[in-house]
């Protein structure tokens, strides 16, 4: 378990220039990049997995087969001795023996991001916003690349979204960079320092690898902890989160400018709501952002996001008044509430990304009463991941639930009395069931408030599945409720 506020870098590393050996734990895409970027710079590259190497992916067997890898160490390994840092990929639990030995050791541990900004950071001053939060930063980070491409900056948009920043570390200079960070990124942050930073929101999530909802927020908050005078934070006015003492309004309060985003309530610096209009305020400006016509998502939750965007863009100097083709062109990333098909009449939605109760809360909030068949269920992400507040939600929107994965019993156990359930079992059946008594005007919705891990190799993987049998319904010319 990660306690609240650590880090995970015991002692300074010496710059990355210097080092002649390190250790990259995870060969996953991070991990693989960092080998990649270090080998390049001559350093010689020992590397760490729990997998043996036939179960690796297709980009690390690909670097072992190359040689950049001098050796692939047994997690039980003892660290090597002349390894001057450990680079360390997100998914890897910070409890690991190697890792407790590397930090005994005064081995200093960085993350991908810190070990990437480390190399930016020496070439040049690097332009970097960087987005987090529970629910929303991949969309809203993809937006704030649209923003800065239609003001007329090069982008490079990376993190946890898809690409590590330490693939982007090598091309031209002037870029922007922004990233995406998750909070097991931003545990093993040192001197990475974003000019704009934005926490967009915090609900429970992760407490399988946090003590606690504290711990989770504090390493969001590590955001923030080396910005000073001249960057910008960004927060959501409207989520208590943002602002409760310990976590990232406090954190966010040291140095930087703090920047509020609203759709309730009118700040005094930032952006906020006024009718069908985002109006931009501060000490020395009141302007409109955009307008509401002007946004190709729909949802409640993606005018926050293009509120952040917004704000984020402007942070590096971009003209607001160039965003408008940026906001009208950017439809969305995959699995994230798009429209599958309409068969029979029914919509089909893809929110296989929603891997959290408060996600799925986001996605029902657009939808009429009773005009929802919601597909629920994976691998629950610890205790936090309490969906009694989902359930009532649910029971409002949704004419059905359908159950799936290893959650189904504990979803099914605070299911109000009376609400339809049906327990599938798996997503086929999940989609076969949901369609028969779906008719038109209606949605089957697949938001699962789950990890996928538990019957999918990712929320892509499960969002691709659920993409293939809708349009195999279509085919065979649909089974609704109104064939």
């Amino acid at each position: 378990m990660v306690e609240p506020g650590s880090s995970m870098s015991p002692s300074p590393a010496p710059p990355v220039s210097a080092w002649r050996r390190a250790l990259v734990y995870g060969l996953g895409l991070s991990g693989v990049a960092a080998a990649r970027v270090l080998s390049g710079r001559g350093i010689r590259v020992a590397a760490v997995d729990g997998r043996p190497a036939s179960d690796l992916g297709s980009a690390a067997r690909e670097l072992l087969r190359t040689g950049l890898v001098e050796t692939l160490l047994d997690e039980q390994a003892e660290l090597p001795p002349d390894v001057d840092a450990v680079v360390l990929s997100p998914g890897v639990a910070p409890d690991r023996p190697l890792l407790r030995s590397a930090r005994a050791a005064k081995t200093p541990v960085l993350a991908e991001v810190e070990l990437a900004y480390r190399l930016l950071e020496a070439a040049s001053a690097p332009t970097v916003v960087a987005i987090t939060g529970s629910n929303g930063k991949s969309t809203t980070t993809a937006l704030t690349g649209a923003l800065l491409e239609a003001a007329g900056y090069p982008v490079e948009v990376c993190g946890n979204i898809g690409t590590p920043l330490s693939a982007r570390v090598d091309g031209p200079p002037g870029r922007v960079f922004v990233v995406e960070l998750s909070s097991f990124q931003l545990e093993a942050v040192d001197r990475f320092r974003p000019r704009a930073a934005a926490l967009l929101n915090l609900s429970p999530d992760h407490l399988d690898r946090y003590r606690n909802v504290a711990g989770y927020a504090a390493a969001k908050a590590r955001i923030f902890c080396n910005q000073a005078r001249g960057d910008v934070a960004v927060l959501n006015g409207d989520d208590s989160g943002a602002s409760r003492p310990g976590t990232a309004g406090e954190a966010a309060s040291a140095g930087a400018r703090r920047r509020f985003f609203s759709r309730l309530r009118q700040v005094e610096d930032g952006c906020y709501l006024e009718r069908d209009r985002v109006i931009e305020v501060g000490p020395d400006v009141r302007r409109e952002l955009f307008r509401l016509d002007d946004l190709a998502l729909d949802g409640l939750h993606n005018l926050e996001n293009a509120m952040a965007a917004a704000l984020l863009a402007s942070a590096v100097g971009a003209d607001p008044h160039r965003f408008v083709p940026g906001l009208r062109g950017f439809g969305g990333l995959p699995h994230r509430m798009r429209v599958v098909d309409i068969v029979d009449g029914v919509r089909y939605v893809n929110d296989s990304k929603a891997t959290n109760p408060a996600a799925s809360r986001q996605a029902l909030a657009g939808f009429a009463e009773r005009s929802v068949h919601l597909i629920l269920g994976g691998r629950a992400k610890g205790v936090g991941a309490d969906f009694a507040e989902l359930a009532v939600m649910a029971a409002d929107k949704a004419a059905a639930v359908y159950l799936i994965g290893e959650a189904a019993d504990a979803i099914a156990s605070v299911w109000p009395e009376g609400a339809a359930r049906h327990c599938c079992g798996s997503l086929e059946r999940a989609v076969e069931t949901a369609a028969r008594a779906s008719s038109s005007g209606q949605s089957v919705l697949l938001s699962p408030a789950c990890a996928s891990f538990d019957q999918f190799e990712d929320f892509a993987d499960r969002g691709r599945q659920f993409e293939r049998q809708v349009r195999a319904l279509a085919a065979a010319g649909g089974r609704g409720g109104d064939a």
